[in-house]
């Protein structure tokens, strides 16, 4: 029974019953099959055709309503049943990009591996947050640690914050004119100055890239791009060999050992932050495995 309302949930996921039939990993005629028989035993068409898609009917749409619920109580159920075992097991894949897989995940890792070494851990690495964000609106990732874009589809649980800062080559002009406030841990910088200013830009959809957009937005300032590079990291070392700044969240410094490291500047009034946050897929139903990583991951002390 459960695999059948799977089945139809899929097709009406994917739209189309070759890509459904390669998630649930079934050939298409075995699903193309199994879907005109439930039609005829039920009495209804649960599918459309339009425009080589198919779409829900009315009554594929109530069917598919009540299967997602049911589906949801047995995961539940599940999920209840999989605790009565004190020693947790099961599979658990996290999507992580891979700025924060260098530097934000071996400790957080290293603590759940060790007191639940059964679980399974899959990790997934891509270059940007969209890239991690898809795998979770498709299945393919239970959770990620990402920075959020309040993705209408996701849920995000905040558990750290850090400041942005601008990293500014020492013989650039711009090094000259920080000034020190009260407050903060770094020299206050005008980010306004950074106007026509030579800058390491990110070129692809990192969530940093956005960032830095919206700041020159919201500042009416637009950078001399100079360079435009997939990683952080990357213009972090070309700030330091002196092309341009970079703006650049404060684990990447912190964790930096190069011999003659950029100046570091705060900016914005109050100063700019970051936020990394957990994530899922909405409506998922989180195996214990993912809630006890959730739990170790809000409680765990991030470094400051």
């Amino acid at each position: 029974m459960i695999k059948e309302l799977a089945y139809v949930i899929a097709v009406a996921e994917k739209g189309n019953v070759s890509k459904a039939a390669e998630s649930l990993f079934i050939s298409q005629p075995s699903l193309s099959r199994f879907i005109k028989d439930l039609e005829n035993r039920l009495g209804v068409t649960l599918f459309q055709r339009i425009n080589n898609r198919l779409i829900l009917t009315y009554a594929g749409e109530k069917y598919v309503e009540t299967a997602k619920k049911i589906t949801e109580l047995y995961a539940r159920l599940e999920q209840e049943l999989s605790g009565v075992n004190n020693e947790l097991s099961g599979r658990l894949r996290i999507g992580c990009a891979m700025l924060r897989m260098a530097y934000n995940m071996p400790a957080i890792l290293k603590t759940f591996i060790n007191k639940y070494p059964k679980v399974d851990i899959q990790l997934y690495e891509h270059y940007t947050a969209k890239g991690i964000e898809d795998l979770l609106l498709s299945g393919d990732l239970d959770l990620a640690i990402i920075n959020p874009r309040k993705l209408p589809k996701l849920i995000y649980i905040p558990f750290f914050e850090e400041e942005l800062l601008l990293a500014v080559p020492a013989s650039q002009m711009l090094a000259s004119k920080g000034v020190v406030k009260a407050g903060f841990k770094y020299p206050w910088l005008d980010i306004r100055l950074l106007h026509n200013q030579p800058y390491i830009s990110l070129n692809g959809e990192q969530s940093i890239a956005s960032k830095a957009l919206e700041i020159f937005s919201q500042n009416r300032i637009t950078p001399s791009t100079i360079l435009r590079v997939k990683s952080v990291e990357t213009a972090f070392r070309m700030a330091e060999v002196g092309l341009g700044c970079a703006i650049i969240p404060e684990t990447v410094a912190r964790f930096s050992k190069v011999p003659s490291p950029p100046l570091l500047f705060s900016f914005g009034d109050p100063i700019t932050k970051w936020e990394l946050a957990i994530a899922y897929r909405e409506g998922t139903v989180l195996s214990n495995a993912a809630l006890e990583f959730i739990h170790l991951v809000k409680n765990l002390p991030m470094p400051g």
